[in-house]
Parts: structure tokens; C-alpha cells; sequence
């Protein structure tokens, strides 16, 4: 059975649903990219370079970790256009950002990003 005869087989309005969506999903991508491009990706990580200090100026007493990266996740966040927020959950944010600060760690503890601090 070739490929024409199998989508013969599939009724119209799933068909068009299947192909709206990827068309939407590779639009969303394309869309972020350019922002992404546009914004830059370490003029982005600069902004969020900043919130992290401030949140460390604003939560100095010990054990506040989590709230510090829920506050610094939540401003992140608002940074974003209001379409790219839907896309970007806080959770995946919080992974995102988490690894970048793992990364500020890393250079911070001997001037390289050599991961030497997690060992």
C-alpha cells in the first residue's frame, strides 16, 4: 500500500486538523526562532543574569533558594511576549534557567566552564 492510498483512507477533517497543526507547530518554531535571533540569546541571558542578582539582593537571609528561583522564573517569564508565554511553562523556564545558573557556578568557582563544580 503506497503513501496517496493510506491518506485516501483518512477522513477529511482529521487530515486537515493533522495538517493544521504541524503547520501551527512549525510556525511556532520559526516564530520563536526569530524572536529568539531578533532578541538574542545572550541578550536574554544577560536579562536573566540580572534578575538572579537582584533576587540574591532581595532574599539574603539562607534556605531561600527555591523562592529565589520561583521569583527570578516568574520575572523571566514576563519578559516574554505574551504568545511565547503559553509555549514556555514555568517548568520548562525553571530547567532552562537552572541550567544557565549551573553555568554561572561553573565559571564562577575556577574562571572556566569545565563542570569542576559538580565534582
Amino acid at each position: 500500500m503506497n503513501v496517496l492510498e493510506m491518506l485516501k483512507q483518512i477522513p477529511a477533517p482529521i487530515l486537515i486538523l493533522i495538517v493544521l497543526t504541524v503547520v501551527l507547530m512549525i510556525l511556532i518554531v520559526v516564530i520563536g526562532y526569530r524572536y529568539a535571533k531578533a532578541k538574542g540569546l545572550e541578550g536574554i541571558r544577560k536579562q536573566v543574569y540580572q534578575l538572579i542578582l537582584k533576587a540574591e539582593h532581595m532574599y539574603k537571609t539562607s534556605g531561600t533558594g527555591k523562592q529565589k528561583m520561583k521569583w527570578v522564573v516568574s520575572e523571566a517569564r514576563k519578559l516574554l511576549p505574551t504568545w511565547l508565554q503559553y509555549i514556555f511553562t514555568e517548568e520548562l523556564l525553571e530547567i532552562i534557567i537552572e541550567e544557565w545558573f549551573e553555568g554561572i557556578k561553573d565559571l564562577l568557582d575556577d574562571g572556566k566552564v569545565n563542570q569542576s563544580q559538580r565534582e
